[in-house]
């Protein structure tokens, strides 16, 4: 048995420098040794149609989440909207009904926002999440209005209480995972 804690991350957002993304890559960085982040693309899962059969794209993300000890999910801001790839991937993750993916995991999620750093989105997701049984971590919350100064001209999340925020949410994920007795 693996003694490494097993994480995979996402974000609804498409755009490689998007500041979701960002965070993403902020939170591997952050993590304890025994501890990796993989991170997901949803770039190439096609639109969900109830009755589909699932493509390659589908199944690959749901072997990845389902061999994963906990998921981190960043959802950008989108007009108070959760934004439709994030709403593609969860309707694909919680099928078939009766069999979701992410029932009984681990989920923290966290968000990066204009205004309200994601508080909209993120209530929407977690009605999401709920509906596919996962394991919601309610605290700590992580809503980050984003600013260009927490970031370098790199796209490297600078900010040292943000990366604080970061590192407490991660802490409370890993610490939520069920010890494995072997």
């Amino acid at each position: 048995m693996s003694s490494t804690l097993r994480i995979v991350g996402f974000t609804g957002c498409l755009r490689e420098k998007s500041y979701n993304r960002a965070a993403l890559r902020t939170a591997q960085q952050l993590l304890p040794s025994h501890v990796e982040l993989e991170l997901l693309s949803l770039d190439d899962l096609p639109t969900f149609t109830p009755g589909q059969d699932e493509s390659v794209a589908v199944r690959l993300l749901k072997e990845q989440i389902q061999h994963a000890d906990a998921v981190l999910i960043a959802t950008p801001e989108y007009k108070g909207l959760l934004p439709n790839v994030l709403k593609n991937a969860l309707r694909w993750l919680s099928q078939p009904a009766e069999a979701s993916v992410l029932a009984g995991k681990p989920v923290a999620i966290m968000g990066i926002g204009r205004q309200t750093g994601t508080a909209s989105e993120q209530q929407q997701l977690r009605h999401l999440l709920a509906t596919c049984q996962a394991t919601l971590l309610e605290q700590p919350e992580l809503y980050i209005p984003s600013q260009d100064q927490q970031f370098s001209d790199s796209g490297e999340l600078t900010d040292e209480q943000t990366r604080q925020q970061i590192r407490a949410l991660l802490d409370e994920l890993v610490a939520r995972v069920p010890v494995l007795v072997g």
